[in-house]
């Protein structure tokens, strides 16, 4: 097994998206023991190995996986026991999938005790009562108002055959995601830079620009011409520096004022 890094492995694994599928077949867990439980309410011996029971069971222990590895605890550790688990899911739905096909085709089909098919014509007080119970609460419903034993155990096992696919592509989708994600981090190992302390062959001493002229091969004498040599570059002088021009001021011109008046008496003498 890869043993990825951590810090790594959260970058590149989505969260969110396990979490969504979590979710998802938590919901079909909780249907696994819905319909389970309405198959024994309608008859316990007949078509009867509680394989919703167990099934949904297995399916719940992955649900916890699923929701440690996106929520509480993610990592690679918890990613690989999430598919060890998703495996035994496999195994688990393909049972249900097995037994649910054999009591469709044959709805008469008892596999708990040589003599479930006496006991399932058994009219016990308990026996009697809880179906009653049960079918007249079922009955009530608008569309299951005219269903009978055997058609509440083909819908049970109907519903069980669907939620076992759905728990098998969550299971498939899930060891997808697992392996891509170990891909892409075998990828990034690989073509990853080389960090010096974590590689155990000693570093040799620098190579310097000179040797890599001299270990440079000589040229084919047919290729060897003349050489012109680079030419100095030539710069012109710089322009002389003028000097900066000012006019001389206007020259300040006195202020004129106008001489007073004679007073001139008012009367003659």
């Amino acid at each position: 097994m890869l043993n990825p890094n951590k810090t790594t492995f959260l970058l590149i694994w989505p969260r969110c998206f396990i979490t969504f599928i979590a979710i998802l077949e938590l919901l079909a867990v909780i249907m696994f023991f819905l319909t389970e439980l309405c198959s024994v309410a309608a008859n316990f011996w007949t078509t009867n190995v509680f394989a919703g029971g167990w099934c949904g069971l297995v399916a719940l222990i992955h649900v916890i996986a699923l929701f440690v590895t996106g929520l509480c605890l993610p990592g690679p550790a918890s990613a690989f026991r999430a598919a060890l688990i998703t495996m035994l899911l496999f195994i688990a739905c393909a049972a249900l999938i097995s037994f649910d096909i054999v009591f469709l085709i044959r709805p008469t089909t008892c596999i708990l005790t040589p003599s479930c098919a006496d006991n399932a014509v058994s009219t016990t007080i308990f026996s009697y009562n809880f179906r009653q119970s049960f079918f007249q609460t079922f009955n009530s419903w608008g569309p299951f108002t005219s269903y009978s034993e055997s058609q509440v155990k083909l819908l049970c096992e109907a519903i069980q055959l669907g939620l076992a696919g759905l728990c098998f592509i969550i299971g498939v989708i899930y060891l997808v995601i697992y392996f891509e994600c170990l891909r892409k981090i075998k990828k990034h190992h690989q073509v990853g830079p080389n960090v010096p302390g974590n590689n155990n062959t000693p570093l040799g001493p620098p190579i310097t620009p000179a040797q890599i002229y001299m270990s440079r091969p000589p040229p084919h004498p047919s290729q060897q011409g003349y050489m012109v040599p680079p030419q100095p570059a030539y710069y012109p002088p710089p322009p002389p520096v003028q000097p900066a021009y000012y006019a001389p001021p206007p020259p300040v011109q006195p202020a004129y004022y106008a001489p007073p008046q004679q007073y001139q008496p008012a009367y003659p003498r």
